[in-house]
Formats: structure tokens, sequence, C-alpha cells
């Protein structure tokens, strides 16, 4: 408890000059332009997280079964509830809070601690909710584009959030200590994407930009929801991955537009978002 306490105090010392900022009455707007000063840098430290990420997403796929991923990945979204709920509530989204608290309640109790998530059967699908996004409703700058090793992409006010979430996690206190929680959920959520993003990297003509471009895409709809918006913006990052159909078209229309752009693979640029707009 004392090395919670510890590392919440340490977090506040780096939000707070963030939420000073918050003060000077800065515009929320989840539709800011790509902001990738270190570039470089971030390619570099993406190239690494794979190294290091790929072997565990192999070895995940081929010696855990199916229905047991299915299990870990219903108690890995049970282990956030208690997180989204606290940011749902912090961002003032109290219908959402509801929804969370009856996720939590009604997987931990018939769900058999969440290994089933019996709440997505009923229609309570699980609601976004993290210190990044409360941070932006508060009115806190994006800041730059990061890939954080071990995390993946962000922004410097979701790496904020993320190291704040780490630290003041509910269920971190109860059960184990905080960091091991969250790193280990964050952990299985990186080598689950890393494999569903297996054949899309295969396919990309630059798989950074893809990257980047998919998770601009799947932010901006989750700030939006904290605003009490509709989620209008797709992300082609699973979507085409689930719909061969959709691969055959998009790889045709890609093609032809490749030439127009200047870098980057399917699904990044102004092809993502055209390709989001243009999905029902």
């Amino acid at each position: 408890m004392r090395r919670a306490r510890g590392g919440l105090k340490w977090a506040i010392a780096w939000v707070l000059p963030l939420l000073l900022g918050a003060c000077a009455g800065l515009p929320r707007d989840a539709s800011l332009p790509v902001n990738d000063p270190n570039e470089d840098m971030n390619r570099h430290v993406m190239a690494a997280n794979q190294e290091v990420l790929r072997p565990a997403s192999e070895v995940v796929k081929a010696a855990v079964p199916g229905p047991v991923q299915d299990r870990l990945q219903d108690l890995n979204s049970n282990l956030k509830e208690p997180r989204i709920f606290v940011n749902n509530v912090l961002q003032g989204r109290f219908e959402a809070a509801a929804h969370t608290g009856a996720r939590f309640l009604l997987n931990s109790t018939f769900g058999m601690a969440g290994l089933f998530d019996i709440a997505s059967r009923e229609g309570l699908p699980q609601q976004s909710g993290d210190f990044g996004q409360t941070l932006f409703v508060w009115g806190v700058a994006e800041g730059p584009y990061v890939v954080q090793p071990y995390l993946g992409p962000s922004t410097l006010r979701d790496a904020v959030g993320s190291t704040v979430d780490m630290f003041s996690n509910p269920v971190g206190w109860v059960l184990a200590p905080t960091m091991a929680v969250t790193v280990g959920t964050t952990g299985l959520d990186a080598v689950t994407r890393l494999g569903q993003l297996k054949q899309a990297e295969d396919a990309s003509i630059d798989f950074y930009s893809f990257v980047r471009s998919s998770y601009y895409q799947m932010r901006r709809a989750e700030l939006r929801e904290a605003l009490g918006l509709p989620s209008v913006v797709d992300s082609p990052a699973l979507a085409d991955l689930e719909d061969p159909a959709a691969d055959a078209s998009q790889s045709a229309s890609a093609a032809s537009s490749e030439a127009a752009l200047p870098s980057g693979g399917i699904g990044a640029g102004p092809s993502a978002d055209a390709g989001a707009k243009a999905k029902p």
C-alpha cells in the first residue's frame, strides 16, 4: 500500500503541470492533426517493441487454445472496469459510469469473476475511460505522438494518463501490486494486438504509418465519446482483418492510390481517413 501511495504521488507530480495548463481553457478538439516530430526515434522504439513482443505473440498463439485466450481477454477487460468507472465519473459521464458499474457487478458475480463477459451478451458493452481521456476533457493539449517501450503508440498526454492509471488502479490496491496488475494486462493487450496486426504488417508498405494512423483514428473516436459525441471515426486496423472481402476490395483501391501517397501503408494517412468515412 505504501508503494502504491508513493507511486500515486509521483504520478500526480507529473500530471500537475498539465492540470495547470487546463486552466488556460484550451479547446477540446478531438480531430487535431497528426503531430509526430520525433518520428525517427519512434520508429526505433516500435521496431524494438516488435522484436520483444513478436515471440510472445507467437507463443501465445501456438500454446494457448482459442477458448482460453477468450477467457483471458474477458478477465483482462473485467480488471479494467474499476479504472474505467473512476474516469467516467471524473469526466462527468455518469450514464457511462452506471453502465460500467453494472458490467463489473454482473461479470464479477455471474461471469466467474470476469472469465465470461455476460454483460456484453446482455447489451452492456464496455465503455471507454482512462485518465488520458479525462485530461482531454479537462482541456489538456495532447502533445506529440510517442511510441512507448512495451506499451506502444500514444501521445504525450495519454502517456502521462496511462502512468496515472497504472498507479491508481483500484484493482491493484486490492488484489496485487498495482504495477504488476496493470503491466500484466497491458502486456496481454500488446501481445494480442500485435498478433491481430500481423497480416496488416505483411501487406502494408509502411507499417509504422499504418499503426500511427490507426491509433489516431481509434483514439479520436474515444475522445469524442468522452465529450458525449458519437464515435463516427472507425479504424482500419482490425476491420479489414476480419473481413476477407474487404481485403480484396481495399487492395484494389490501394493499388490505384499508392502512387498519390508520399509514404505509408494500407490504412495510413489520407487513405485511412477516406476508408473510415466510406465505411457504413
